[in-house]
C-alpha cells in the first residue's frame, strides 16, 4: 500500500504538471518517481513543532487509526491474495471509510489557527453533505447483489458479480446507472476534487486544512489523503465498474491487473477534472450536493429496494 501511495502521488503530480504545462517531479529517481518518497521522508525527519495551545498526541492517534483503517480495507479488495469477506461486512467497511475524513478534520482543528478553523468548518459541512450520499450509493450494488446472487451484503462478493448487475434486469440497470453518477459526484466531494475543494482553497485560505501543520503531522496528513485517493476509487471500481471482470476472481494476478487498469483510468479522469474545473463557493458546493447528489442517491436506493 505504501508503494501504491508513492506511485499514485507521482502519477497525479505528473498528470497535473502536463495539464498545467509543467514537467512535474523530475529530480529524485527515474523521471522523478521517488520524489514523493523523498518528500515524505523529509517531512517525517523534521521536528514535530506544536502550537502552545494545540493538541499534541490525540490528533496523531486519530491519524494513525485512520491510516490503519484504510490500509486494512485493502484486504477486502482484489489486491489482496486472499480477500477477506463476511456477511454484512459492508457496514464495517462503511465505518472504516468514514473514519479517515473526520480524522483529517480533527487534525486540522487541533491547532488554533483561523485559516485551518475556517477550512475545517467547510470540510465538515462538505462531509455532512457528501458522506451519507456516498454510502447510500455504494449500498445500491450491495443490495442488488444480495437480492439476485445471494452475496449476503458482502462488499467483495458483490464486486465479483457487479458486472452482471448492469444486465440482470432493467430496474437493476437503472439503479446502477443512477447510483454510479451519484457515487462519482460524492466520490469527488469526499476527495475534495474540484469543484468541491473549497475546504482547501489554497489561494483563499492560505493552505486550508494543512495551514498550521508541518513536519511529521503534515506527512501523516498527506499520506492519509493519498490513501483516500487509492481506497475510495478502488471501492468504486469494485462496485460500479465491474470489479475484476473480465478476469476470473480466482486468478489473483489477472484480477489485480484488471482492477489496477480500471483504477488508473478512473484516477486519470479525476485528476483531469481536478485540474480543469473551477471551484464552488462553499454554499454552492453544499447546495449542489443536497440538490442533485442526494436526490440521485436516494432515487437509486429506492429503485434498488423496490426492484
Amino acid at each position: 500500500m505504501i508503494l501504491l501511495v508513492i506511485l499514485t502521488q507521482w502519477y497525479v503530480r505528473k498528470i497535473s504538471g502536463r495539464i498545467q504545462f509543467r514537467r512535474g517531479p523530475t529530480r529524485t529517481g527515474p523521471t522523478g518517481i521517488l520524489q514523493p518518497l523523498a518528500d515524505f521522508i523529509k517531512l517525517l525527519s523534521k521536528e514535530d513543532v506544536v502550537n502552545k495551545y494545540g493538541l499534541k498526541y490525540s490528533p496523531l492517534a486519530a491519524i494513525v487509526l485512520a491510516i490503519g483503517s484504510l490500509i486494512s480495507l485493502s484486504l477486502v479488495t482484489p489486491l489482496a491474495i486472499t480477500p477477506i469477506h463476511a456477511p454484512y461486512d459492508f457496514l464495517i467497511i462503511a465505518y472504516a471509510i468514514l473514519l479517515a475524513p473526520f480524522a483529517l478534520a480533527y487534525l486540522a482543528l487541533s491547532a488554533p489557527n483561523p485559516y485551518s478553523s475556517i477550512a475545517s468548518g467547510r470540510y465538515l459541512a462538505l462531509l455532512i453533505s457528501a458522506d451519507p450520499a456516498y454510502i447510500a450509493t455504494h449500498l445500491v450494488p450491495v443490495i442488488l447483489a444480495a437480492k439476485y446472487f445471494n452475496t449476503y451484503f458482502s462488499t467483495y462478493l458483490t464486486s465479483t458479480v457487479s458486472h452482471q448487475l448492469w444486465t440482470v434486469s432493467l430496474t437493476s440497470a437503472i439503479a446502477m446507472a443512477i447510483s454510479s453518477v451519484a457515487g462519482f459526484l460524492s466520490l469527488m466531494a469526499v476527495l475534495m476534487i474540484k469543484p468541491f475543494d473549497f475546504p482547501e482553497a489554497e489561494t483563499e485560505l492560505y493552505w486550508g486544512l494543512f495551514t498550521e501543520l508541518g513536519g511529521p503531522r503534515l506527512a501523516m496528513g498527506f499520506f492519509l489523503k493519498f490513501l483516500e485517493k487509492i481506497v475510495f476509487p478502488l471501492i468504486y471500481v469494485m462496485l460500479f465498474l465491474g470489479g475484476v471482470w473480465p478476469a476470473e476472481p480466482g486468478s489473483w494476478l489477472a484480477s489485480t491487473i484488471v482492477v489496477l487498469i480500471k483504477y488508473v483510468v478512473l484516477l486519470t479522469l479525476i485528476t483531469v477534472i481536478d485540474n480543469s474545473m473551477p471551484r464552488f463557493r462553499p454554499d454552492q458546493g453544499v447546495r449542489f450536493l443536497w440538490k442533485y447528489c442526494y436526490t440521485l442517491a436516494l432515487l437509486g436506493l429506492a429503485v434498488a429496494i423496490l426492484s
